[in-house]
């Protein structure tokens, strides 16, 4: 690989490294960014410029803020998702069924993305956003359903990082329970991902292959016991499988 090719992929990285700086901060100035990034405000100007010039960002008085032309690429790439066009009724059917929040997730490399939510509630994570497989019910249920090596090569490569005190994160104790999820087909997470939430997820399995998951979740004083084990289990791993059907 020559230097251009390498001043190009650093270029990249810095262009979107400003995008991410800019969504966290909701909006930033030239001189904050790049004391964040510790890289030089010319460089940080020259890529806002840049950004600028193709309407991904917005200049107010000094403070630079992203666009909603964002929003075209991120809508139109969940559009585009089978698993989405497939799960939009039986999401919106689980949030009135259950009263609670009902997600649809699908597995981006290591993360779990929430892609979908029907739900009045706040949720941990933000439409969009995403937590590593072994830290949610959702992300489990996909991991229950990779080959042994895949599950190796996940822990392996990223690690099982607690989100709380009660996230996975031994080996073993994952491999025991990404067994019990296959079996029974349905994943908890009673406080894995928040402290005050937990959830039942059932895997979207397809010729083998997890391509996502159906979740519901609720505060913890609400969805536990019988309600979470079985009334909401149940309406899952069978919203799950409709989508199944409508993907074959």
């Amino acid at each position: 690989m020559g230097d251009t090719d390498t001043i190009t992929v650093q270029a990249t990285e810095t262009s979107m490294q400003i995008v991410e700086e800019l969504y966290d901060r909701d909006g930033a100035g030239v001189t904050e960014l790049a004391d964040a990034m510790d890289v030089s405000k010319s460089a940080v100007h020259n890529h806002l410029s840049t950004l600028r010039t193709l309407g991904y960002v917005k200049n107010t008085n000094g403070t630079y803020e992203l666009t909603h032309r964002f929003l075209r690429i991120g809508f139109g790439t969940r559009e585009r998702n089978p698993v989405y066009q497939a799960a939009q009724s039986e999401i919106r059917k689980l949030a009135r069924n259950t009263n609670a929040v009902a997600n649809l997730v699908v597995p981006e490399n290591a993360d779990a993305v929430y892609l979908h939510r029907i739900g009045a509630r706040d949720h941990p994570i933000s439409i969009g956003g995403s937590v590593k497989l072994h830290a949610a019910a959702a992300g489990k249920a996909i991991l229950a359903f990779r080959s042994a090596d895949a599950v190796d090569e996940y822990v392996g490569r990223h690690g099982l990082d607690p989100k709380t005190d009660r996230t996975v994160t031994d080996r073993a104790t994952l491999r025991s329970e990404l067994r019990s999820i296959r079996d029974r087909n349905i994943a908890f997470d009673r406080g894995e991902l928040d402290p005050d939430w937990q959830c039942a997820a059932s895997p979207v399995v397809v010729d083998g292959d997890p391509v996502g998951a159906v979740s519901v979740s609720g505060p913890s004083d609400e969805m536990q016991g019988k309600r979470l084990e079985e009334d909401t289990a149940g309406l899952v791993s069978s919203a799950a499988k409709t989508i199944e059907l409508e993907l074959l």
